[in-house]
């Protein structure tokens, strides 16, 4: 890549001048104007040759000119900024396609990434919807740079919380008395109630839980992650777990590790003895009951002892996010070589005429994502959701969602797109087609292949870093800069050689902005209307 390209010219210039070698230079994408690329290197080598940092980067510009690089010049503190040349960026240019971005980064390396895995007890909110997106993306990111990687939906289908949604079902239905310690309340449950009158009264428990979980399962979270745009690969029922004896098995493996101990009835698991500094943490409850963290260690096990995946990447909110270190302990214990992460992210506010739009999951008073979805469109609520790195909280505005124009950052974005579509229609009817060669890119030109060239690279430290929200902001960019370009020039009218030049410019966007509709999952608009 040309980052690791640059760093060896520098450090060949050194070698010649100086007679060093210097660990790989660091090269950097300097402010607009200030050169293609900048490198410090002289501020570094200042001190061990004992002369100005200006000095150094003067004299080593002059060495720098050739090849890659057409133009050298010490600037300000000892940084050297460099130009490469038309041809170079010509040549990149002409690498992009449609495939663009895609690599054996990941060397097919067996990654689990689950997302969402709401309790199948009630229609999916407005919180789940910021881990969908933000799951949904990163996988698409893993996928197109190598790895093997699968989404998966983990339902809790066996715990406490499907006791509570059937004790809420019997008060609505007037089963059992109401209690002011009802789970939960909305339509929902109403339409629940009614819908399994009969059975509430002839069935017994653990008959009655399969039922509502599979109804809520396929009326209200199934429908909403298909509006989301997710296709999961794996759909997991915890019950899973349970009945093939993986659930007993780790249990059995924790005890012989000396993991896990009784007390007061309780089975304890000794976290502090696996670097949880909260201490010991019950896994079975002195009823039998195993709370969250035992079915959950023995879901890792099922995912890397059964199905033999690499690595497992938990996209989490802030209700799940204190439980992590705990599995995370006895994950690490019992698969030491196995790569287990967290995605955190928090919270997201619905905002209209610049109020939150409260809610209270209590009183059955909460938005969905389907509901979101409804009123804004999936694109729109995709792309505004993920314009916030995950670990900080967001205001999702309605008012903006809603905005069909440049200020809506999806619009601007998808308008740009658009213009470039609607240059290749009006120049095909023009008897104009796209034709590569090297032609003078101008200043926005030269820019936007500039970022579009870093796009491999980005791809490649988001499936490190999961901080997908900076794809967003690369579209950003492209979008602003195709903008200028598309106003400060006229295709049509141009000379014929000229024109097919600069058409096969705006093709090559296209196709850049294509790989980043497609990582978003957003199908792209070729006409604004």
């Amino acid at each position: 890549m040309i980052y690791e390209e640059l760093a060896e010219v520098v450090r060949l210039a050194v070698k010649n001048q100086y007679q060093l070698d210097v660990e790989t230079p660091k090269i950097e994408r300097p402010e607009r104007g200030f050169g293609d690329f900048t490198t410090n290197v002289a501020f570094r080598l200042a001190g061990q040759l004992k002369l100005p940092p200006q000095r150094v980067a003067e004299e080593l510009a002059a060495g720098l000119v050739g090849g890659l690089v057409e133009r050298a010049e010490a600037a300000g503190a000892g940084f050297i900024n460099l130009w490469l040349s038309n041809e170079y960026w010509c040549a990149r240019l002409a690498e992009f396609n449609t495939g663009y971005g895609a690599s054996e980064f990941g060397a097919g390396r067996k990654l689990q990434v689950e997302f969402i895995s709401a309790n199948p007890t009630g229609p999916l909110t407005i919180g789940n919807a910021r881990g969908g997106f933000i799951g949904d993306v990163l996988t698409r990111v893993l996928k197109r740079v190598g790895y093997d990687a699968r989404s998966e939906y983990y339902f809790n289908d066996a715990g406490t919380q499907v006791g509570k949604l059937l004790e809420s079902v019997k008060m609505e239905a007037g089963i059992v008395p109401e209690t002011e310690e009802r789970q939960y309340r909305g339509d929902y449950i109403k339409a629940l109630a009614e819908k399994f009158a009969d059975d509430l009264k002839t069935k017994s428990d653990d008959e009655l839980k399969p039922l509502l979980t599979g109804e809520v399962v396929a009326t209200y979270i199934k429908p909403a992650v298909a509006k989301m745009g997710i296709e999961f690969d794996v759909w997991f029922n915890e019950t899973e777990i349970i009945n093939d004896g993986t659930f007993d098995k780790v249990m059995a493996k924790l005890k012989d590790l000396g993991l896990i101990f009784e007390r007061d009835g309780a089975v304890w698991l000794k976290t502090a003895d696996l670097g949880d500094e909260r201490g010991e943490r019950v896994i079975v409850k002195s009823n039998g009951d195993p709370t969250y963290l035992a079915p959950d260690i023995a879901y890792h096990e099922n995912i890397f002892g059964k199905r033999g995946f690499d690595g497992a990447i938990k996209v989490l909110g802030p209700d799940h996010i204190a439980q992590f270190p705990s599995v995370y302990a006895a994950v690490h214990a019992l698969h030491p070589d196995k790569e287990f992460k967290m995605v955190s992210y928090q919270w997201l506010r619905v905002i209209r005429d610049g109020v939150e739009v409260k809610v209270s999951k209590r009183l059955g008073q909460f938005i969905t994502i389907s509901d979101l979805i409804d009123q804004v469109g999936m694109p729109i609520a995709r792309f505004l959701t993920l314009m916030r790195s995950a670990d900080s909280h967001m205001d999702f505005d309605l008012d903006l969602a809603r905005e069909q124009s440049a200020k809506n950052p999806y619009y601007y974005v998808m308008y740009s797109y658009a213009r470039a579509n609607s240059v290749l229609e009006k120049a095909a009817e023009a008897g104009l087609k796209a034709a590569a060669g090297e032609f003078k890119l101008n200043e926005p030109q030269r820019e936007l292949v500039m970022l579009a060239n870093s796009l491999p690279t980005l791809l490649e430290e988001m499936a490190v870093s999961y901080e997908v929200h900076k794809l967003i902001f690369f579209g950003l960019e492209m979008s602003k800069l195709f903008t200028e370009y598309y106003e400060s020039t006229r295709i049509i009218g141009l000379p014929k050689e000229q024109a097919e030049k600069e058409l096969f410019f705006v093709a090559r966007f296209i196709d850049v902005m294509d790989v980043y509709w497609q990582l978003l999952g957003i199908e792209p608009q070729k006409q604004m209307r």
